[in-house]
């Protein structure tokens, strides 16, 4: 399994290598999750349950205190054993801050591994400088820490378990380093529990740095969740190819339904993992947004938005900071980027607007995850990074034409390696690489169209138009900019929508044409359970194509590839350098590569 690698090993530059034609896939559980099969059931109940929480009047932030600049910033040098003075960190440390940036983390486990083998290592630069990037000395999540809900036991599974095995590997660490993180929407879908049991400050473990008393680690190692078990590769790769991993999903949500369901009729407490931790690195934090002085007039703000906006607690926060003046350059981390796809992102837009910023006028490093590349963009003074790559599935960048101007800096993968993986989503659906949630349903729908028309016309097409109807509001409610751009949603849904509703009797007509003899109801079922799902599919793809939605076509690749994380460096001065590092094929052989170089 991918490892970091002992001493520093060669950064070389990407440039314009073609990516490979073949990537390799995980074989190990946990398993990628499959966003249109059961594995990703648990999110999107949760998504639902935790919209409707966040429209109540009960805030799960109403228990933080978040703490403040001089706070954090001794808890950071208590860490670091930084014994300096001086109000920012540059100034404890007496030399630059190095920070890794790492987002959108926990999915596919060997793909988490692999990721986990990237950041923990150092690179020696292949340009004749003879310069050394070595491990941060904070480690910044920013956001998405576990798919398909971050609650504690798929962040052990998915993130702290396979970044452990790392980093044991590495040894008995020489030095502690900081952990700092801002939650995403998949943190919220389990109202920060699990985001909480690894990013918030332990007395506990603080006790046990100071004491190493025995009888207290063996007390805090209990407190670990299980390591899960190993499979081989060549078993897990066969296990997935048989959808075993959606099988073995269901029983697991059965499981986790009737054991909750026990509990509470018992009056007993759910089992949990009570803390989550990586190896050499100490959580710092009181909350899920916080407030960093890194070098003489340059912060660090970590921004938490919840599912929909930013609350009035931290916009007196950050307000007030940036009242003061005391740093007029900042470096913010974001769960949403402000402009996505070479358009203003709603989200981050209102962040910024909440803090009091704007990328034109405002220096600002703007730190962000959520789609799944990188993409870089200088706006006037600021500079615009997303860096989505830590470990889910890739999201590809923008397949249309940029307007004059706009084309960003840097984007992995590019536009044409983006086109090209988006052609194959409705032929990888029809293959079940997504999951076969899709093909259940249009089975289901196909024998109820079906089972109409055989008691007369007008039953069957009534049936019809309510299953048309029923795609048309899905595939309506599935388009974030439907409201600014209706005419061009409703005319891709409506067609999608009208032959969906159509498949069926397609599907009869043809085998009846084609293969008289063995056609029959049963057939026709079976062949609209695959034309259907491409019919989903190809909408998918137009919607990529006309700019309506760029991400849900590519989660039906579940694609490993093109990962990668941001090394920067603080200088003294506040000045900002950066590495992007990243691999196209993140389980493939080779070593990372330079994938972009920028300074702030």
């Amino acid at each position: 399994m991918t490892g970091p690698v002992r001493g520093p090993q060669p950064l070389r530059p990407r440039g314009d290598a073609p990516p490979p034609k073949t990537f390799v896939r995980g074989a190990h559980e946990p398993f990628g999750i499959r966003w249109f099969g059961t594995t990703a059931l648990p999110g999107q109940l949760r998504h639902l349950a935790a919209e409707a929480f966040a429209s109540g009047q009960l805030d799960s932030r109403d228990w933080m205190r978040a703490q403040q600049p001089a706070e954090l910033l001794n808890e950071v040098a208590r860490v670091l054993d930084a014994p300096g003075e001086g109000g920012t960190l540059t100034e404890r440390l007496g030399r630059d801050v190095w920070i890794d940036f790492v987002a959108d983390v926990g999915d596919d486990g060997d793909v988490s591994s692999a990721v986990a083998g990237m950041v923990f290592s150092e690179y020696a630069l292949q340009d004749g400088s003879g310069r050394v990037l070595p491990r941060g000395d904070l480690l910044i999540f920013g956001g998405d820490t576990a798919y398909p809900l971050s609650s504690a036991w798929e962040t052990a599974r998915r993130l702290t378990h396979p970044w452990n095995r790392v980093l044991e590997r590495l040894g008995e660490p020489t030095r502690l380093r900081a952990l700092l993180g801002i939650p995403g929407n998949h943190d919220w879908y389990d109202g920060l529990d699990g985001f909480g049991r690894l990013f918030r400050r332990d007395p506990l473990r603080d006790r046990l740095d100071q004491e190493r008393d025995a009888d207290l680690d063996e007390q805090f190692r209990l407190l670990q969740g299980p390591s899960p078990s190993e499979s081989g590769r060549a078993f897990g790769r066969i296990y997935r190819q048989l959808h075993l991993d959606e099988v073995a999903a269901s029983l697991g949500l059965l499981e986790d339904a009737v054991a909750g369901a026990f509990a509470v009729l018992a009056g007993r407490k759910v089992k949990r993992i009570s803390r989550l931790w990586l190896i050499g690195y100490r959580a710092v934090q009181e909350a899920s947004y916080w407030l960093l002085p890194l070098a003489p007039g340059l912060d660090v703000w970590g921004v938490d938005r919840e599912l929909r906006t930013m609350d009035y607690r931290q916009r007196l926060f950050f307000n007030r900071r940036k009242a003061g003046a005391e740093a007029p350059r900042r470096m913010l981390v974001s769960p949403d980027p402000a402009i996505a796809m070479g358009e203003p992102n709603r989200p981050g837009a209102e962040i910024l607007q909440a803090c009091g910023l704007d990328l034109e006028k405002d220096p600002v490093c703007y730190l962000t995850g959520d789609s799944h590349h990188y993409e870089r963009r200088a706006i006037g003074p600021s500079m615009h990074v997303i860096a989505g790559g830590g470990g889910a599935f890739l999201h590809g960048t923008r397949v249309r034409r940029h307007a004059p101007g706009q084309e960003p800096a840097c984007a992995f993968p590019d536009q044409a390696t983006s086109r090209r993986l988006a052609a194959h989503v409705p032929f990888r659906l029809v293959a079940g690489t997504g999951g076969l949630m899709l093909h259940a349903l249009c089975a289901a729908l196909a024998a109820l169209q079906l089972w109409a028309f055989r008691r007369g016309a007008l039953p069957g097409w009534i049936a019809s138009g309510l299953v048309a109807a029923l795609a048309l509001l899905i595939m309506w409610e599935a388009v974030p900019k439907r409201r600014e751009r209706p005419w061009a949603t409703l005319g891709v849904a409506a067609a999608h929508a009208a032959v969906l509703a159509l498949v069926p009797l397609g599907a009869a007509w043809a085998l009846s044409r084609l293969l008289p003899q063995p056609a029959s109801a049963l057939l026709d079922v079976a062949l609209s359970a695959f034309a259907g799902p491409f019919v989903i599919g190809h909408y998918l793809l137009t919607l990529v194509v006309t700019g309506l939605e760029h991400h849900q076509a590519y989660a039906v690749l579940g694609h490993p590839g093109f990962k990668h994380f941001v090394r920067l460096r603080v200088r003294t001065d506040g000045r900002v350098e950066a590495w992007t590092i990243g691999k196209a094929d993140t389980l493939g052989g080779g070593p990372p590569e330079l994938i972009d170089r920028f300074e702030w």
